[in-house]
């Protein structure tokens, strides 16, 4: 009995010692530093290092140019051109689930929000020898899934957005608001890591609201916008980031018939109104 009990002790402890080594040699355990397993470890130490909030603020050059046809026919032409002014813009984007989650399908999910502003500008619209006061406002508020493989981040965002042109009161072109929902790809690249990236988006706008155009040009209007950005940014391990983006924005628009309750600057009509951005923004990120 003594001796069966024995064996039956020997033989256990042997099959723990052997089950312990297989253990430790599986990959991607904790107790397993320095062995085979580090390698998935110091991959899921790189997918965490995605920032979890960029804030970055600054300003540049911008350029904005309003062409309308509008009257019978769209016979005539009028033309809005700010030339360049100085563009105040600001920058935020939120990972929410950066550092809570190991997988990179929930670290994919993020919030970002732009704006920009020019205020006190003087425009002279082409033709007419007056210096107008203007002011412009933008907000981009958008939801999106920037899926992260190595260094690529693939995906796409969408969103609300808004643009205000406030003007002196003239006879060329009103105060208007421009309200869109806008969608499209995005795609970045760190081509030194967290040191220096690109980044690519591209959308389509369909404006929903275009107060002040259409009491002007007409009761009924449409139209479409398209927009491009490219971003060259990075950031220090201490938290310093910066960013340069050139930015592209494009609406074509059309108007028709005639508002009967606001005095009507021309009965429908068509045009486009373009812009083009370089920012350059500073700021921090965690």
């Amino acid at each position: 009995m003594r001796r069966t009990l024995r064996v039956c002790v020997f033989t256990a402890l042997f099959l723990v010692a052997v089950a312990s080594r297989k253990v430790e040699a599986q990959p991607g355990k904790a107790s397993d530093i320095g062995s085979p397993g580090e390698p998935a470890a110091a991959m899921h130490d790189e997918a965490r290092k995605l920032p979890v909030l960029v804030m970055l603020i600054g300003g540049g050059a911008r350029f904005r140019k309003i062409h309308l046809n509008v009257g019978d026919g769209g016979a005539e032409p009028r033309t809005f051109d700010t030339g360049a002014y100085f563009d105040f813009s600001w920058h935020l984007l939120v990972r929410p689930m950066s550092q809570r989650s190991p997988r990179a399908a929930i670290q994919a999910i993020v919030l970002q929000l732009d704006g920009g502003s020019g205020i006190g500008l003087e425009v002279e619209p082409t033709g007419t020898g007056i210096s107008l006061q203007t002011n412009t406002w933008r907000l981009l508020g958008q939801f999106g899934y920037l899926y992260p493989i190595d260094r690529l981040q693939l995906g796409g965002l969408v969103g609300v957005g808004g643009d205000v042109l406030s003007i002196s009161p003239n006879s060329v072109l009103p105060s208007s608001r421009i309200v869109y929902v806008r969608l499209g790809p995005a795609v970045a690249y760190d081509i030194v890591p967290s040191f220096f990236g690109f980044r690519a988006d591209f959308g389509v706008r369909v404006p929903f609201f275009v107060g002040g155009l259409e009491d002007a040009f007409g009761n009924d209007s449409s139209g479409f916008g398209l927009d491009a950005t490219a971003t060259f940014d990075g950031r220090l391990k201490a938290g310093f980031t910066y960013a340069f983006r050139l930015m592209w924005e494009y609406y074509r628009l059309r108007f028709a018939g005639s508002n009967m309750n606001v005095p009507a600057m021309g009965d429908g009509g068509n045009g486009n109104d373009h812009a083009i951005t370089l920012q350059f923004l500073l700021g921090w990120s965690l």
